[in-house]
C-alpha cells in the first residue's frame, strides 16, 4: 500500500538577501527548517556573495506556492530522496516542534506525550502505522543534535525547549 506523503523533505538553496522571507514562509505554512548552512564565496580578497543552504519539511499542498515564492528569491528547490524510514524520522520532528513553538517554555517528556494527540491536526499520522509519537525519546535526540531544541536537568527529569 502506497501511502501519499502529507509533507515533502527540499533542498532550498539561495542568496542571504530576504531568506529570512523563505524562513517565515515555511513557517506560516507548517513547515520547519531543519539545517541551515552558509556560504561565503570570494575571489581572493574581493567577496562575490552569500549563499544559504537549508533542508526544509512542508506540507505537500503548499508545494507550489513555495516554488513560486523561491522563484520570486532566485532560490532553487529540490526533491530529496531519503528512505522512508528516514523520511518518518524526520516528519516526526513536527508535532514536537509544533508543540514547543506553542507553549514557548520548557516541558518534559510525559508532559508531551499527554498533550500531542493523534490524530493529529497537521495529518502527519497518515504517515505512519499508527501514531505520530513514532519514538519520541529518539526524535528528542534527533532535534537535540540537529540543534532545533536544547535541554536542562530539573531535579532529575530532562525538560526540552525550542532553541531562540
Amino acid at each position: 500500500m502506497k501511502v501519499n506523503l502529507v509533507y515533502m523533505l527540499l533542498g532550498y538553496s539561495s542568496g542571504f538577501y530576504r531568506f529570512n522571507e523563505m524562513v517565515e514562509f515555511v513557517e506560516d505554512a507548517g513547515g520547519i527548517v531543519l539545517t541551515r548552512d552558509e556560504f561565503h564565496i570570494s575571489r581572493g580578497s574581493y567577496f562575490i556573495s552569500q549563499e544559504v543552504h537549508v533542508i526544509l519539511v512542508i506540507p505537500q499542498e503548499v508545494l507550489k506556492d513555495l516554488k513560486v515564492f523561491a522563484k520570486e528569491l532566485h532560490g532553487d528547490i529540490e526533491y530529496l530522496k531519503v528512505e522512508k524510514e528516514q523520511h518518518i524520522n524526520v516528519i516526526s520532528i513536527i508535532p514536537v516542534y509544533n508543540l514547543l513553538s506553542h507553549e514557548g517554555s520548557w516541558m518534559d517528556i510525559k508532559t508531551m506525550e499527554n498533550i500531542i494527540e493523534c490524530p493529529c491536526i497537521t495529518e502527519i499520522c497518515k504517515e505512519f502505522e499508527g501514531t505520530c509519537l513514532v519514538d519520541l525519546e529518539k526524535t528528542l535526540d534527533a532535534m537535540k543534535r540537529m540543534d532545533i531544541i536544547e535541554t536542562k536537568d530539573s531535579s532529575g527529569i530532562m525538560e526540552y525547549k525550542l532553541k531562540n
